[in-house]
């Protein structure tokens, strides 16, 4: 009865890739075909091992990751390149509500972190926390979404452990060193969970890395409660 209504409902409302356009079957059980999804530009070969940037020219850090001190997390990965694509499929996820793509992403994300057997060496799931009023404005927080289906898939506790102190600009706007200055004393722990995280191996999610400074600065707070922190995102800049 479900496949008939299904199939009745495709036929007055037909489900269409989100990325290509092209018509889906009613009982495709996701909203990007597979040839769009295989198309999307992976982070592969000569990369930063710390922080995943491509580096044409090869070595084996960027030049950020060598000179900078103040690097707090373990390591940031990401399966995919900041790509027009890629940008396309996040600004429909944060900015056109259209939610049911977390699934889609979530679990190629969460088919990543298996791949790379980074769900071994964690014991919780972490997103970037939004400023609560943005968070009302838009009705959720992306990384949550993402967060929440990636620790069901690998069978770990997601857990909103940290909190948005201030209400900032968007950081795509900002320079480097703004988008530093923009993030400074801006996560604090949630007090609900510092008992229940503390010491403990933390998988932090979010959609886009571009200069880390995001992650960064929560796998910082993370480290007072002696965290260690890995960091996984959709893609990466």
């Amino acid at each position: 009865m479900k496949k008939i209504l299904n199939f009745i409902i495709s036929i007055i409302f037909p489900r269409t890739c989100s990325l290509c356009g092209k018509k889906i079957s009613f009982n495709f059980e996701k909203n990007i075909c597979n040839e769009c999804i295989e198309k999307l530009p992976k982070v592969e070969g000569l990369i930063c091992h710390k922080c995943s940037l491509p580096l044409p020219d090869g070595g084996a850090t960027c030049s950020d990751c060598k000179s900078n001190k103040d690097i707090y997390f373990e390591n940031l990965k990401s399966p995919y390149i900041y790509s027009l694509q890629m940008k396309k499929l996040i600004k429909k996820l944060k900015y056109s509500r259209k939610t049911f793509l977390a699934k889609d992403l979530s679990a190629k994300l969460a088919d990543f972190i298996i791949t790379e057997n980074i769900d071994k060496n964690i014991d919780v799931v972490v997103p970037v926390p939004m400023h609560w009023l943005k968070k009302w404005k838009r009705g959720y927080n992306q990384a949550e979404l993402l967060a929440d289906d990636v620790a069901r898939i690998i069978n770990k506790p997601m857990y909103n452990a940290l909190a948005r102190t201030k209400y900032t600009k968007p950081q795509f706007n900002l320079k480097k060193g703004q988008r530093k200055e923009n993030l400074e004393d801006m996560f604090v722990v949630n007090k609900k969970y510092a008992d229940i995280i503390q010491g403990k191996r933390i998988l932090l999610i979010d959609d886009i890395a571009t200069t880390c400074s995001t992650a960064n600065q929560c796998a910082k707070v993370l480290k007072n409660l002696r965290c260690k922190t890995v960091v996984v995102t959709l893609a990466r800049a």
